[in-house]
């Protein structure tokens, strides 16, 4: 089968491996049809994580071609998503919903084989994939635009409004314009909440966020004075909730900043160089801060149900559908800015 394959920093092509097979009685093999580029990756192919060589992705969907004797809730035929993520299922984080802190658990590309392939074998399978209410046939370009978001951006940022505790009539500032940030803005629409402002950088971003109901405001990266301007933005006001989707250490002083009198700052930006977080700026505006990785597994029944039935439409974060041979062209095009989110045909 073939693989994307990750060389080293900006190093990046495909790879012909072997076929995954069955391990054990919980697994399954699922042919991949779509898998997603995320922006997390990008940290990898850019150098700025450590990577070893080899496979790399976490975002897909497919259909099963085998399941293990013990599989229970798939066959062979069923198309099914995955969320960036497996877990066993059964101990009290996976029941609490919480499946990141599973001790089973681990990423795909990372801990496991890469998503970014023609096919994986996928441990936990009853735990961990999510069974679609769509015949194999039916997994086209249009439906993966609308999937893939699910598996983990989208997750992330629904999170990000959970940890921030976003209820309706709730304003709520979202701090970062990739997929994620766009994704908060969208779920914190979707949890009620009165009036969100989504800061970035990039116009063709912000327009996205302006199509999914979010007032937004352009900064750039070395601006000083912003939490001056959210407030002049937002008439004076200070934001009840506030998520914080980049992870950066200038990001998170900005979050709370911006915040209002206890207020609470969900985080799911994975931190990458924050040292700092002054206990004072909590403790004198009684601010509340949750952040963490996002359960998509949780999240993922309810998401499918609103996309079938037409109430989320996530498929604006996908802007670009490439095929797996081009998956270099991918990786370029999201590290240089020009796309927001690209999907690659894997079958």
């Amino acid at each position: 089968m073939r693989t994307a394959w990750l060389s080293g920093p900006g190093g990046m092509g495909v790879r012909e491996v072997d076929e995954p097979g069955l391990a054990g009685p919980g697994d399954a093999i699922v042919d991949i049809v779509y898998a997603g580029i995320c922006g997390s990756d990008l940290w990898s192919f850019r150098g700025l994580v450590p990577h070893a060589e080899g496979g790399i992705g976490h975002e897909f969907l497919g259909v099963v071609r085998e399941a293990g004797d013990g599989v229970t809730g798939l066959r062979a035929g069923d198309a099914v998503i995955a969320p960036f993520l497996f877990a066993e299922g059964e101990c009290a984080e996976c029941r609490r919903g919480l499946q990141p802190l599973c001790e089973r658990a681990g990423i795909w590309g990372k801990d496991w084989a890469g998503a970014q392939a023609q096919s994986i074998r996928v441990p936990y399978a009853d735990a961990t994939l999510v069974p679609l209410p769509y015949g194999a046939g039916e997994l086209d370009d249009e439906l993966a635009r609308r999937l893939i978001p699910l598996c983990d951006v989208f997750a992330t940022g629904t999170h990000g409004v959970t940890l921030a505790g976003v209820e309706p009539g709730d304003l709520v500032a979202v701090i970062g314009d990739g997929a994620v940030g766009i994704s908060a803005a969208m779920a914190a629409r979707r949890a009620g909440a009165a009036e969100v402002l989504l800061i970035g950088e990039q116009p063709k971003r912000l327009k996205v966020a302006e199509a999914a109901g979010a007032a937004t405001l352009h900064v750039s990266r070395d601006e000083d004075d912003v939490a001056e301007r959210v407030r002049d933005a937002l008439g004076g006001r200070a934001p009840q909730r506030v998520v914080e989707c980049v992870g950066m250490q200038a990001a998170f002083d900005t979050a709370l900043a911006i915040a209002g009198p206890a207020a609470s700052v969900g985080f799911v930006g994975v931190p990458h160089g924050v040292r700092e977080i002054a206990p004072m700026r909590l403790f004198g505006k009684q601010l509340r801060l949750a952040g963490g990785v996002a359960p998509a597994r949780h999240y993922l029944p309810g998401f499918i149900d609103d996309v079938a039935a037409g109430r989320l439409d996530p498929s604006p974060l996908v802007d670009l559908v490439l095929d797996l041979d081009d998956v270099a062209d991918g990786y370029a095009a999201m590290d240089g800015g020009t796309a927001l989110k690209a999907v690659l045909r894997t079958a």
